[in-house]
């Protein structure tokens, strides 16, 4: 029979349990963002009496129609929310992750399918994956709002869970908070964020985006957002514009960018919006100079994959080079100059375009940021682990390889879950002619090695969240031991190598500093 929690605001009921989880959907952390609280701080939710129906996904963030999400313009303003995931029997104070989801900050929900939790909850945690507001309405910036609302949010829901997860058989004092991407992006935020000290003890980032914004550089970018959408660029400006104008106007900038081959990365990508290194939510930037690396008291977890790029070039989520004329301008967008890229060119012999790329912004988007933000976290005196996931996927015939977010399924259980990422988002619609191909990617899931491959993975993960230790040594001054994870996994000890070398050289202060 269903599950009713009395929760500080009221309560709710969740789903009957399913194979040992019982699971409670759309519970709210905040009001809804809408009216005067709209570009605002997150405000506290309005208590209910009764029980509120918690067996559902709530709406979603104002988000892109082509999301995996299904949002629409009628979808529904109350999405500040969570979802619970617990061991039906409800034990007692069992440790706590809290998901965050990625999607460049400007798509995705942690209702998806892909971020089903149960392997995890089956080995005794329990899991909170929370909503947040994404594009303009979370990182916008404009005169007479609060920076960073969506990493606000994010503060919110943490407040919550040390309020009621214990009501679900959680321990609030063993929170792991957990994020992919831009999810992982904030978990660095979150790190360096004094309104989030003390939330949580461990934390767990996978693949971290090196890009911060200022507060000048994020407030031209909203400056040109409210010209598109034909508003002053202030808070009453942007006040009575509907979501879905705010997408369309946010829209009409990215291709103006697209169209500027001086723009930098946002001449290659989509994304607009990124932290915002405010002086008061984000005081310092998370991967150089004081504060880099976080609150030291909090364990630390970094993974990151070793094809990242390839997710973009091939799901033609990114431009893709034309020729060896294009190469200076990817080189200044992944932050080298031209001798910097030359020598980098001179690590991969005979690497075409494609290849060169894939490699550079693999690097300087994700690894690079990664691997700063966890060393720098360790020489702060945290205690610091991290991992390189390796495992190459057949698809396309072995291009996607150990692409973004590939980890995602095998760190979840979730055999489902690399078929729901290269179908259900709009990633590498190439797999989508294959004729014959249908909604299955055969060959890719489950193998017995790639099924025992995320059994390891699981294992650690829960293992982290549980005890702070995953199963091999933290990163020490002499020392930067990475758990290597493959069809075979390895320790090695990572080395001097030109091509992450190369890298020290390069700052990743904030954009527009």
């Amino acid at each position: 029979m269903s599950r009713v929690v009395v929760t500080a605001a009221g309560g709710v009921r969740g789903r009957e349990p399913v194979d040992g989880v019982v699971a409670f959907r759309g519970i709210p952390y905040a009001a809804p963002p809408v009216g005067p609280l709209r570009l605002q701080p997150p405000a506290p939710v309005t208590p209910w009496s009764g029980v509120r129906d918690a067996r559902q996904p709530s709406p979603v963030a104002p988000q892109e129609r082509s999301s995996s999400t299904g949002w629409t313009p009628a979808s529904g303003d109350d999405y500040l929310t969570l979802d619970v995931f617990a061991p039906a029997d409800f034990p007692r104070a069992a440790p706590v992750l809290v998901w965050i989801h990625g999607g460049s900050w400007t798509s995705g929900a942690g209702s998806l399918p892909m971020y089903e939790p149960r392997a995890w909850v089956r080995r005794g945690l329990v899991v909170v994956s929370i909503n947040y507001r994404l594009g303009f309405e979370g990182f916008g910036a404009v005169e007479g709002a609060v920076d960073n609302r969506g990493l606000r949010d994010q503060v919110a829901a943490l407040r919550w869970v040390a309020e009621n997860v214990a009501a679900f058989g959680g321990d609030p004092a063993r929170v792991t908070v957990a994020g992919e991407s831009a999810g992982a992006g904030s978990v660095a935020a979150l790190l360096c964020a004094p309104s989030a000290r003390g939330l949580f003890s461990r934390a767990i980032a996978q693949s971290i985006p090196g890009e911060t914004f200022t507060v000048g550089h994020a407030r031209a970018i909203g400056a040109r957002v409210a010209r598109a959408a034909r508003v002053p660029a202030t808070l009453a400006g942007f006040a009575g514009l509907a979501p879905v104008r705010l997408l369309e106007a946010t829209r009409s900038v990215v291709a103006e960018f697209h169209a500027d081959p001086s723009s930098g990365m946002r001449s290659i990508v989509d994304t607009l919006f990124n932290p915002v290194v405010d002086g008061d939510f984000l005081p310092v930037v998370p991967f150089e100079g004081p504060g880099a690396g976080g609150d030291p008291s909090v364990a630390l977890l970094v993974n990151h994959n070793s094809d990242e790029w390839n997710l973009f070039s091939g799901g033609r989520l990114a431009e893709r080079p034309r020729g060896t004329a294009d190469l200076p301008r990817w080189a200044r967008a992944g932050r080298l100059d031209d001798a910097q890229f030359a020598r980098f060119a001179a690590t991969l012999p005979g690497a075409g375009p494609l290849r060169l790329t894939d490699a550079l912004l693999t690097d300087s988007v994700f690894a690079e940021p990664s691997r700063r933000f966890a060393r720098a976290h360790a020489d702060a005196g945290g205690s610091t682990h991290r991992s390189l996931f390796t495992w190459r996927s057949p698809a396309l015939a072995g291009r996607l390889g150990a692409a973004h977010a590939v980890d995602l399924p095998f760190v979840f259980g979730n055999p489902q879950g690399l078929e729901l990422l290269l179908h259900a988002v709009p990633v590498l619609p190439l797999l989508r002619r294959v004729p014959g191909l249908g909604p299955r990617v055969p060959g890719v899931w489950p193998t017995p090695a790639s099924a025992a491959l995320s059994r390891r993975m699981v294992d650690a993960w829960v293992a982290f969240a549980t005890t702070g230790e995953p199963g091999w040594p933290a990163l020490a001054p002499d020392a930067t031991p990475v758990k290597v994870w493959g069809s075979a996994d390895d320790l090695v000890e990572e080395g001097p190598d030109p091509r992450r070398d190369l890298w020290r050289e390069v700052r990743f202060a904030a954009t527009g500093g």
